[in-house]
Protein backbone atom coordinates (compact mmCIF):
# COMPACT_ATOMS: atom_id res chain seq x y z
CA UNK A 1 0.00 0.00 0.00
CA UNK A 2 1.37 3.14 -1.60
CA UNK A 3 0.96 6.39 1.42
CA UNK A 4 2.35 8.74 -0.76
CA UNK A 5 1.99 10.72 -3.74
CA UNK A 6 5.68 10.37 -4.95
CA UNK A 7 5.10 9.05 -9.17
CA UNK A 8 6.56 5.85 -9.89
CA UNK A 9 9.97 5.87 -12.09
CA UNK A 10 11.99 3.21 -14.28
CA UNK A 11 14.61 2.06 -12.10
CA UNK A 12 17.30 3.22 -14.24
CA UNK A 13 16.10 6.88 -13.08
CA UNK A 14 14.91 6.37 -9.13
CA UNK A 15 16.74 7.98 -6.57
CA UNK A 16 18.80 6.06 -3.94
CA UNK A 17 17.64 5.24 -0.92
CA UNK A 18 20.52 3.80 1.46
CA UNK A 19 19.35 2.83 4.96
CA UNK A 20 21.84 1.71 7.67
CA UNK A 21 20.56 -0.90 9.63
CA UNK A 22 21.56 -1.04 13.55
CA UNK A 23 20.47 2.01 15.11
CA UNK A 24 18.60 3.57 12.01
CA UNK A 25 15.96 0.43 10.92
CA UNK A 26 16.18 -1.96 13.68
CA UNK A 27 16.35 -0.09 16.76
CA UNK A 28 16.60 -1.30 20.81
CA UNK A 29 19.78 -1.98 22.56
CA UNK A 30 19.05 -5.54 22.09
CA UNK A 31 21.45 -6.37 20.04
CA UNK A 32 24.72 -4.74 21.67
CA UNK A 33 23.46 -6.47 25.08
CA UNK A 34 23.80 -9.74 23.39
CA UNK A 35 26.85 -8.75 21.70
CA UNK A 36 28.14 -7.84 25.27
CA UNK A 37 26.81 -10.66 26.91
CA UNK A 38 28.88 -13.06 24.77
CA UNK A 39 32.07 -11.43 25.27
CA UNK A 40 31.39 -11.42 28.81
CA UNK A 41 31.35 -14.93 29.08
CA UNK A 42 34.96 -14.64 28.17
CA UNK A 43 36.10 -12.61 30.43
CA UNK A 44 36.92 -12.82 34.32
CA UNK A 45 34.02 -12.26 36.52
CA UNK A 46 35.53 -8.45 37.36
CA UNK A 47 36.25 -7.41 33.96
CA UNK A 48 32.63 -8.72 32.76
CA UNK A 49 30.94 -6.67 35.48
CA UNK A 50 32.85 -3.90 34.80
CA UNK A 51 31.81 -4.39 30.83
CA UNK A 52 28.20 -4.33 31.62
CA UNK A 53 28.81 -1.30 34.24
CA UNK A 54 30.24 1.01 31.40
CA UNK A 55 28.44 -0.18 28.60
CA UNK A 56 25.46 1.02 30.61
CA UNK A 57 26.59 4.25 31.25
CA UNK A 58 27.86 4.52 27.20
CA UNK A 59 24.07 3.58 26.43
CA UNK A 60 22.57 6.12 28.67
CA UNK A 61 24.34 8.83 27.24
CA UNK A 62 26.46 9.33 30.56
CA UNK A 63 28.71 12.30 30.81
CA UNK A 64 31.36 10.15 32.63
CA UNK A 65 31.37 7.32 29.78
CA UNK A 66 34.18 6.94 26.90
CA UNK A 67 33.04 8.25 23.40
CA UNK A 68 32.98 5.73 21.08
CA UNK A 69 31.24 5.79 17.42
CA UNK A 70 28.50 2.70 18.85
CA UNK A 71 27.52 0.38 21.09
CA UNK A 72 29.69 -2.66 19.27
CA UNK A 73 32.74 0.02 18.90
CA UNK A 74 32.13 0.02 22.77
CA UNK A 75 32.18 -3.43 23.76
CA UNK A 76 35.09 -4.12 21.64
CA UNK A 77 36.89 -1.30 23.07
CA UNK A 78 36.06 -2.52 26.47
CA UNK A 79 36.83 -6.01 26.07
CA UNK A 80 39.68 -5.72 23.48
CA UNK A 81 42.93 -5.66 25.63
CA UNK A 82 41.66 -8.75 27.14
CA UNK A 83 40.58 -10.46 24.11
CA UNK A 84 41.77 -11.28 20.51
CA UNK A 85 40.08 -10.35 17.69
CA UNK A 86 38.92 -13.94 16.29
CA UNK A 87 37.54 -14.39 20.01
CA UNK A 88 35.84 -10.83 19.51
CA UNK A 89 34.34 -12.17 16.38
CA UNK A 90 33.22 -14.89 17.41
CA UNK A 91 30.92 -13.62 20.51
CA UNK A 92 30.26 -11.08 17.55
CA UNK A 93 28.79 -14.01 15.64
CA UNK A 94 26.79 -15.75 17.87
CA UNK A 95 25.34 -12.57 19.07
CA UNK A 96 23.90 -11.84 15.22
CA UNK A 97 22.75 -15.82 15.65
CA UNK A 98 20.31 -14.79 18.41
CA UNK A 99 19.14 -11.85 17.01
CA UNK A 100 18.28 -14.52 13.74
CA UNK A 101 16.46 -16.40 15.90
CA UNK A 102 14.31 -13.67 17.20
CA UNK A 103 15.39 -14.09 20.60
CA UNK A 104 16.80 -10.45 20.96
CA UNK A 105 14.14 -7.66 21.28
CA UNK A 106 14.05 -5.09 18.57
CA UNK A 107 11.91 -2.80 16.99
CA UNK A 108 11.36 -0.37 14.20
CA UNK A 109 11.29 3.20 14.01
CA UNK A 110 7.03 4.10 14.10
CA UNK A 111 5.50 4.30 10.64
CA UNK A 112 8.87 2.78 8.94
CA UNK A 113 7.13 0.19 6.63
CA UNK A 114 4.35 2.22 5.85
CA UNK A 115 7.11 5.02 5.07
CA UNK A 116 9.04 2.82 2.97
CA UNK A 117 6.10 0.79 1.29
CA UNK A 118 5.06 4.33 -0.06
CA UNK A 119 8.30 4.86 -1.53
CA UNK A 120 8.12 1.78 -3.41
CA UNK A 121 8.58 2.51 -7.48
CA UNK A 122 9.73 6.06 -6.74
CA UNK A 123 13.16 5.70 -5.02
CA UNK A 124 15.40 2.32 -5.04
CA UNK A 125 15.52 1.22 -1.51
CA UNK A 126 19.19 -0.12 -0.19
CA UNK A 127 19.94 -1.82 3.28
CA UNK A 128 23.37 -1.23 3.38
CA UNK A 129 25.14 -2.34 6.30
CA UNK A 130 28.48 -3.47 8.11
CA UNK A 131 26.68 -6.96 9.69
CA UNK A 132 26.80 -9.79 7.76
CA UNK A 133 24.00 -11.08 6.23
CA UNK A 134 23.36 -14.01 9.22
CA UNK A 135 19.90 -12.48 10.75
CA UNK A 136 19.18 -9.78 8.45
CA UNK A 137 16.37 -11.12 6.16
CA UNK A 138 15.17 -12.36 9.38
CA UNK A 139 14.75 -9.09 11.55
CA UNK A 140 13.71 -7.31 8.59
CA UNK A 141 10.60 -9.57 8.64
CA UNK A 142 10.48 -9.91 12.58
CA UNK A 143 10.32 -5.71 11.86
CA UNK A 144 7.21 -5.90 9.34
CA UNK A 145 10.12 -4.62 6.96
CA UNK A 146 10.76 -7.63 4.66
CA UNK A 147 9.23 -6.01 1.67
CA UNK A 148 9.95 -2.51 2.11
CA UNK A 149 13.92 -2.97 1.14
CA UNK A 150 14.55 -3.96 -2.52
CA UNK A 151 18.16 -4.54 -2.25
CA UNK A 152 20.37 -5.69 1.07
CA UNK A 153 23.97 -5.42 0.94
CA UNK A 154 25.81 -7.03 3.93
CA UNK A 155 29.75 -6.70 5.13
CA UNK A 156 30.15 -3.10 3.76
CA UNK A 157 33.04 -2.31 5.87
CA UNK A 158 31.70 1.54 6.09
CA UNK A 159 33.40 4.07 5.90
CA UNK A 160 36.13 2.57 4.32
CA UNK A 161 34.15 0.79 1.81
CA UNK A 162 32.08 3.30 0.59
CA UNK A 163 34.97 5.00 -1.58
CA UNK A 164 33.81 1.95 -4.01
CA UNK A 165 30.25 1.57 -3.08
CA UNK A 166 29.28 4.77 -3.71
CA UNK A 167 29.89 5.04 -7.63
CA UNK A 168 28.48 1.51 -7.84
CA UNK A 169 24.85 2.56 -5.88
CA UNK A 170 24.79 5.53 -8.02
CA UNK A 171 25.29 4.02 -11.45
CA UNK A 172 26.03 7.19 -13.16
CA UNK A 173 23.32 9.34 -11.25
CA UNK A 174 24.60 12.60 -9.80
CA UNK A 175 25.64 12.85 -6.43
CA UNK A 176 22.66 14.55 -5.43
CA UNK A 177 20.43 11.21 -6.06
CA UNK A 178 21.53 8.97 -3.27
CA UNK A 179 20.64 9.82 0.05
CA UNK A 180 22.20 7.96 2.91
CA UNK A 181 20.55 7.49 6.23
CA UNK A 182 21.89 6.18 9.52
CA UNK A 183 22.93 7.08 13.36
CA UNK A 184 26.78 6.91 13.11
CA UNK A 185 28.22 9.87 11.76
CA UNK A 186 31.14 8.35 10.64
CA UNK A 187 30.25 5.31 8.99
CA UNK A 188 27.13 6.83 7.68
CA UNK A 189 27.45 10.24 6.57
CA UNK A 190 30.38 11.94 6.21
CA UNK A 191 31.52 10.17 3.06
CA UNK A 192 28.25 10.24 1.03
CA UNK A 193 28.08 14.15 2.23
CA UNK A 194 31.83 14.85 1.10
CA UNK A 195 30.79 13.13 -2.24
CA UNK A 196 27.52 15.75 -3.05
CA UNK A 197 25.20 13.16 -1.68
CA UNK A 198 22.12 13.91 0.30
CA UNK A 199 22.17 13.06 3.92
CA UNK A 200 20.10 12.37 7.05
CA UNK A 201 21.67 12.29 10.36
CA UNK A 202 19.58 10.12 13.42
CA UNK A 203 21.39 11.97 15.91
CA UNK A 204 19.91 9.87 18.96
CA UNK A 205 21.82 12.00 21.65
CA UNK A 206 21.92 15.10 19.53
CA UNK A 207 25.64 15.55 19.74
CA UNK A 208 25.68 17.54 16.24
CA UNK A 209 28.88 15.15 15.03
CA UNK A 210 29.35 16.54 11.78
CA UNK A 211 27.22 18.12 9.09
CA UNK A 212 23.92 16.30 7.18
CA UNK A 213 21.92 17.37 4.87
CA UNK A 214 19.20 16.54 7.72
CA UNK A 215 19.55 15.53 11.50
CA UNK A 216 16.66 14.57 13.81
CA UNK A 217 17.33 12.56 17.04
CA UNK A 218 14.61 9.83 15.37
CA UNK A 219 13.97 8.49 12.29
CA UNK A 220 10.37 9.23 11.80
CA UNK A 221 11.44 12.95 12.22
CA UNK A 222 13.12 13.07 9.07
CA UNK A 223 10.30 11.22 6.95
CA UNK A 224 9.22 14.21 5.77
CA UNK A 225 12.67 15.87 4.48
CA UNK A 226 13.11 12.50 2.44
CA UNK A 227 9.99 12.61 0.72
CA UNK A 228 11.13 16.09 -0.39
CA UNK A 229 14.52 15.13 -1.25
CA UNK A 230 12.45 11.58 -3.02
CA UNK A 231 10.26 13.97 -4.92
CA UNK A 232 12.91 16.57 -6.53
CA UNK A 233 16.63 15.52 -5.75
CA UNK A 234 17.70 18.76 -7.68
CA UNK A 235 15.44 20.91 -5.59
CA UNK A 236 16.90 19.47 -2.48
CA UNK A 237 20.22 19.89 -3.52
CA UNK A 238 19.22 23.62 -3.64
CA UNK A 239 18.19 24.00 -0.14
CA UNK A 240 20.44 21.73 2.00
CA UNK A 241 23.62 21.81 -0.04
CA UNK A 242 26.49 19.33 0.09
CA UNK A 243 30.59 20.20 -0.51
CA UNK A 244 30.31 19.06 -4.60
CA UNK A 245 27.45 20.57 -5.35
CA UNK A 246 27.74 24.24 -3.89
CA UNK A 247 31.43 23.91 -5.72
CA UNK A 248 29.25 22.58 -8.71
CA UNK A 249 26.88 25.86 -8.34
CA UNK A 250 29.67 28.41 -7.71
CA UNK A 251 31.72 26.53 -10.90
CA UNK A 252 28.25 27.99 -12.79
CA UNK A 253 28.03 31.59 -11.97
Amino acid sequence: MRTTSLPERPASLQPVLVLDFDGTVCLGDGPVLAYADAVARLLPATAAEQLHHDLALFLANDASAPAHKDGYAAVAAMAGPLLSAAELNAAYAHSRTLLASGAVDVSAPEGLADFLTGLAGAVHRVLLTNAPATGIAQTLDVLGLGGAVDDIIPDANKPSGLVELLPRLLKNRPPRELLSVGDVWANDIFLPWRHGCATAFIDRFDHRTGPASLHAPRFELLYPGITAWAADPAAFALSHPSPTESLQEKAQL
